[in-house]
């Protein structure tokens, strides 16, 4: 009987076994509607209203990094890695001087690109999908020690839909570049995440408790996500709120 990759592995043999099965299983990877965008096939109705849908996920982003922050202690040995987490935090939250924005703005100008307004983005009624899907990405940076939560983040798999999803947009629906920039922001930022999320994982992946939750809490990452795009799939979202 092949043994469970959380009791074959430890360390840096597990990170690379879990970076691999993400790769190869995130929905990002696997669903057949980002392969249907990446070839231009997605109505472009169908891509806005995930669009609008995706943005409050984008926006609660931030503040799952700060619970993920909050979950770091405090003693000298976990310093980097509560670096790590900040800097991501204030990448994704935006510059507090105001010398970059944040990723739900950038994502903003994306759906404007796409010909969605903003006022009808920020205006938009969530499917209970999404709300879910928050909830419990929020629930699980909450209450989780940091690296398990960072093991179920979606880096590094964004950072090849990014480089998929690019060209589409370019060349399929015609966005242009000024309002491309969350994509070719993510084809590089998403690499640094991802070593940072590696760096947690090989460190603190020392049991096989340990890395039975880390694996669960990637699985369960695959399903939010995979939420994300099905609500939206399953029919057209509530309308606009006036």
């Amino acid at each position: 009987m092949t043994e469970a990759p959380w009791d074959r592995w430890e360390g840096e043999a597990f990170r690379r076994e879990l970076v691999r099965y993400k790769m190869e299983h995130h929905p990002f990877k696997s669903h057949a509607f980002f392969a249907e965008v990446e070839r231009g096939e997605a109505p472009r109705e169908l891509v806005q209203r995930w669009a609008a849908q995706f943005y409050p996920w984008l926006a609660c982003v931030p503040l799952a990094m700060a619970e993920r922050f909050a979950r770091c202690p405090w003693e000298s040995k976990f310093d980097r890695f509560r670096k790590m987490i900040l800097d991501q935090l204030v990448e994704e939250a935006g510059d507090p001087k105001g010398v970059a924005p944040g990723h739900p703005e950038l994502w903003l100008r994306f759906c404007e690109g796409l010909g969605l307004p903003r006022a009808e983005v920020l205006g938009a009624k969530l499917l209970p999908s999404t709300l879910v899907a928050i909830d419990d990405f929020l629930y699980i940076n909450r209450e989780v020690p940091f690296y398990i939560s960072a093991a179920g983040s979606s880096e590094p798999p964004n950072v090849e839909l990014c480089q998929r999803l690019l060209p589409a947009f370019r060349t399929h629906f015609h966005v242009d570049e000024d309002h491309l920039e969350y994509y070719r922001l993510h084809v590089t930022a998403d690499e640094d995440h991802s070593r940072w999320v590696g760096e947690m994982v090989a460190t603190f992946a020392s049991t096989p408790e340990i890395r039975r939750q880390m694996w669960d809490a990637m699985l369960r990452g695959f399903a939010l996500h995979r939420l994300l795009v099905d609500g939206v799939l399953q029919g057209p979202a509530p309308p606009f709120s006036a």
